[in-house]
Formats: structure tokens, C-alpha cells, sequence
């Protein structure tokens, strides 16, 4: 039995499943396969065809005339004619010879019409056109139009002679269930001649390296979900709360990939399988080299594997041996600052974005002792909120170490603040709060406070006020500081940078709960936003 795997064509006993095909190929148990039956579907062709040009593509639809069957046999003959001149009125691509009848009588043609035509009245030199307008004119050939263009329109103003036809090939159906299909069994038997797909690969485009980096965020576990899926496109969610720019875009060819990075759902991944025209609102982040099919099968909730190439290049958070190796596998050279132990962990890296790190030879990794790295717990399920904007102002979101800014500390304060974002927190709704503050407890003043986004760390316990110094309305629980405070606290000033990891609830110990005050003593000792 023969399969072709990822491109690779290989033998497999009769009989086989697919746990046999896909043994030493990249696979994720439970992400989705495809698997297409041999030939079924190339066979299923619509009447559009796409026409490559140096100044981008455009798609003829065929209509039902004796010419149109013409056009499937001589397609082939077109590619590599050039525009041999052009009008106001038409295009004309050629010539090459036909067995057509030939005929004086006048034809009617309208705007984008497609149609052959002879030249001197000689089927030795036969001609594609395309009108540029509506017209009757006598070309050699009577109602020879085959069919129009569709999309690509634009494309046919920026026609200069000379410009050579480069490629015309027909647009494949979408696949059917009958054709192709998805599957997470691995138990599934195989049918000779079949192809699988177990992962999609994309080449980045080095033209937008911020929307790459997004994109690379998303896929950094390997899986990425499918979470819509359109006539043109397949694309996932994953991550829609981040800030991006206009990069490089252009027309979507089947095999973009893009993100949208402004507008509604801003971070949203598309994988095109239906040319679209140019949209401002997306950047071109790469292109399909692998896996067009699984991606486009793949039903909603599902997953599949991704493969950048070139893969993310991020250190931060490893070992300085550990990334030493790493680097050297991509053939760079590691350049320490900071700590420059083996041991020291990376809090930094220069290039930070992977599009500009593929291009440079050496990398700059700033280390830090790693009892510099501080952990702090979250709580995503109670919190969603508080922890959305701490991994965003922190930059948790897009690396695996954080930072934060002494904001406000001096000796005897029973809390220590960091610098929040006040932009950012103008949505940071009240959520989870406490009844009492313990010593290590974290929090965020929340948008109900004037200093709505502060940090803090409560130093002391305390039964009326929060970690930032505000009654427990007024701030959101984070989590916990693990680690030693008194040696965190050991002369930090303001203005410091602390480096962070976040961690799961159950990597602290569960604190002792304070008492509430009485109601008087509440009244009596309140702190409000003084910082008390």
C-alpha cells in the first residue's frame, strides 16, 4: 500500500491505520489529520481558472459554450505568451495556433469579456482577449467568448505589454467528506494511494515582523484551535487582546496566512484557501508550505499542529547554557550580559523579535541570578480580568518573564507598589476580593479607585486594606508572592525593575485567613488610598 505523507511518499503493509502512517511524522495526540483519497478531488474541478501574471492574479469564470471546452484543452498553450499589445478596448495574449473556424461576421463582447480571436484572419495565430469595454467588433471568429474575469479586476490595469502570462491553473473544489476528511483515531484505515497531512507548516513573511511574533505567541505550545471557518478561510481566535501595527499586506492568495491588526477582533488568524482582494486591516504574516489541506478540513474546535519556519527564537526565561545550545543548533552565537553563569536565567533578549533575530548572527541574553526571578500566582478563572491586564503590562503575554517598576516603597510601608497602566485599567471591572490582606497577598486597584492599575504586594497582614493600600472594594486579588519577601525587600528603590514568572494557585502555600475588624475599627483606621 503506498501513502504520501507530508510529501513524502512511502510503503505501508496492506491493511495499515493511521497510527502506522504517521509514526516518526510531527503529530500532537488528539490534533487533527487529514487523509484525501487519491485523485477523487483533483477531479472535481470548477469552471474557474487563475491566471498568474507579474502584476498579480485574476480569475477567469468559464461559461458553458463549445469555446469553453476549447479553452480546457489549450490553456497550457496560453502560459508563457506574453501581452502582445493593448488598447483602450482590449488585451491581447498570444499567439499560438488554433483549428478554429473562422469567420468575418461581427460578435458583441462586454466589459471583461474573455474571448479568442485571430489575427489576420489566420488560425496559426490565434489570441486570447479580454475587453476592456463594451464593443462589436469582427476578430475572426464568431461568439468565440469563453468566459469572464471575476476577480483580480485591478490587476488588468496594471497590464503592461510584454508582461508574461506565467502560470493558468484550474481552482479546485472545495473538498468533500466523500473526498477528504479530518480525524483524531488513530485507529482509521488507510485506503491505497492516500495522502496525510498531520501538520501545517508556514514560511513567515520577514515584511511583518510584529504580526510574525503574534502569530508565533499563538502557536508557541505547537496546537492551534480552528474557531471559524468561512467559504475563503479557516481562522482562530486564539488571542484577540493584543496591540499591533500596519505591516506589509496585499492580495490574499490561496495559501496566506494573515493577521488583523486593527478593527474588530484585532490578533485573528486567517489561512486563505480562496483568492481575496487586498485588505488594510490584514497583514501577510506568511504562506502555507505544508497542511493546506488539514487546515482548511479541520472542523471548528478542532486543532492542528503548526510549524513556523523559521521557528520563534526566544531565550528569555531559559538557562544561559540552555539557550547557548539553542542558539547554537540555529547556527548564531550567544552573547551574555548580566549574570553570565550557566545557571543565571535570561530575563532579556536582543533582538527580542524573532524576524529581526533570524537575521542576525549574534544574540545579546541578559541574565540574572535565578533567585532574581520572582514567582507570583494568578488566578484566570476568578480573576480574568486582573490577570488579562497583569500578563499586559507586565509583557507575560508574549514571554515567559515579566517585568514591573517599583512605583512606590520606603521603609516601615506595610505594602510595596508597582507602576500600572491607567489606560488599560479604565476596564478593569471589580472582581475577586478579599475580606482581609495577608503578607505576600497581591492585587490591582480596580477602575471603581483613582489609582486604578497600581500593583501591589501587601508586606503585613492586614484586616481592612488591600495589597495597594485600598479597602478590599477597591482592588482585585491577583495572587500571591512565593519567594522569600524580606530578601525581595532588601534594598529595592523606587524605580527598580523586578523581573516575574507567573505561576498556577497550587505552586503557593495556602495562607492562614485573616480576621475581619469590627466595624469600628474598620471606621476608625481607614486607610483608603493613602498607601497605609
Amino acid at each position: 500500500m503506498r501513502a504520501v505523507i507530508n510529501g513524502k511518499e512511502r510503503e505501508l503493509p496492506e491493511g495499515a491505520t493511521l497510527a502506522q502512517a504517521v509514526k516518526g511524522e510531527p503529530y500532537v495526540e488528539g490534533d487533527s489529520i487529514a487523509l484525501i483519497r487519491p485523485m477523487d478531488a483533483q477531479r472535481k474541478m470548477t469552471d474557474e481558472y487563475l491566471v498568474k501574471t507579474p502584476k498579480g492574479n485574476f480569475i477567469i469564470k468559464l461559461n458553458k459554450s463549445k469555446y469553453a471546452e476549447a479553452w480546457k484543452r489549450l490553456y497550457h498553450d496560453v502560459v508563457d505568451k506574453n501581452l502582445r499589445w493593448q488598447t483602450s478596448r482590449l488585451h491581447a495574449f498570444g499567439s499560438f495556433p488554433t483549428d478554429f473556424e473562422k469567420s468575418r461576421a461581427t460578435s458583441d463582447y462586454k466589459r471583461y469579456d474573455c474571448f479568442f480571436a485571430l489575427g489576420g484572419y489566420d488560425v496559426r495565430t490565434t489570441y486570447i482577449m479580454i475587453a476592456r469595454m463594451d464593443m462589436s467588433e469582427a476578430l475572426g471568429l464568431q461568439d468565440s467568448v469563453f468566459g469572464r474575469v471575476t476577480r483580480g479586476r485591478y490587476v488588468l490595469d496594471k497590464l503592461e505589454e510584454g508582461d508574461i502570462i506565467e502560470h493558468i491553473e484550474p481552482v479546485v473544489l472545495r473538498m468533500t467528506s466523500q473526498d477528504a476528511f479530518t480525524t483524531t483515531a488513530l485507529s482509521t484505515p488507510l485506503e491505497d494511494g492516500m495522502v496525510i497531512e498531520t501538520y501545517v507548516e508556514v514560511k513567515l513573511d520577514e515584511r511583518s515582523p510584529l504580526c510574525c511574533e503574534h502569530f508565533l505567541v499563538v502557536v508557541g505550545d505547537g496546537s492551534m484551535p480552528i474557531d471559524e471557518k468561512g467559504f475563503s478561510y479557516s481562522a482562530s481566535e486564539a488571542n484577540m487582546d493584543t496591540d499591533l501595527a500596519q505591516e506589509f499586506n496585499d492580495v490574499r492568495h490561496p495559501d496566506t496566512v494573515t493577521v488583523r491588526h486593527k478593527g474588530h477582533q484585532t490578533g485573528k488568524i486567517y489561512f486563505y484557501n480562496q483568492t481575496r482582494q487586498m485588505n488594510r486591516a490584514h497583514n501577510i504574516v506568511g504562506r502555507v508550505t505544508n497542511g493546506f489541506n488539514l487546515v482548511h478540513l479541520a472542523p471548528v474546535k478542532g486543532k492542528v499542529l503548526v510549524h513556523p519556519d523559521p521557528p520563534r527564537i526566544m531565550t528569555v526565561g531559559m538557562a544561559q547554557a540552555q539557550a547557548q545550545s539553542m542558539l547554537e543548533s540555529l547556527g548564531k552565537t550567544q552573547k551574555r550580559m548580566g549574570d553570565v553563569s550557566d545557571e543565571a536565567i535570561i530575563v532579556e533578549q536582543e533582538p527580542e523579535m524573532t524576524i529581526h533575530a533570524s537575521k542576525e548572527e549574534v544574540i545579546e541574553t541578559l541574565g540574572v541570578p535565578k533567585e532574581k526571578v520572582y514567582g507570583i500566582t494568578t488566578d484566570p478563572k476568578r480573576s480574568p480580568w486582573t490577570v488579562r491586564y497583569f500578563r499586559k503590562i507586565t509583557g507575560l503575554d508574549h514571554k515567559p518573564i515579566g517585568t514591573m517598576k517599583v512605583h512606590f516603597t520606603f521603609e516601615g510601608m506595610p505594602m510595596i507598589t508597582f507602576e500600572g497602566q491607567q489606560r488599560l485599567a479604565a476596564d478593569l471591572y471589580p472582581e475577586k476580593q478579599t475580606e482581609g490582606s495577608l503578607r505576600g497577598d497581591v492585587a490591582i486597584t480596580n477602575m471603581s479607585r483613582p489609582q486604578r492599575g497600581l500593583v501591589g504586594i501587601r508586606l503585613e497582614d492586614s484586616p481592612e486594606f488591600g495589597p495597594t493600600g485600598e479597602e478590599h472594594h477597591g482592588a482585585n486579588v491577583l495572587g500571591r508572592f512565593v519567594g522569600d519577601l524580606k530578601k525581595f525587600m532588601k534594598g529595592i528603590e523606587e524605580g527598580d525593575i523586578v523581573y516575574i514568572r507567573e505561576l498556577r494557585p497550587e505552586e503557593a502555600d495556602e495562607p492562614k485567613k485573616v480576621k475581619k475588624a469590627s466595624t469600628k475599627k474598620a471606621k476608625n483606621a481607614k486607610e483608603g488610598s493613602n498607601g497605609q
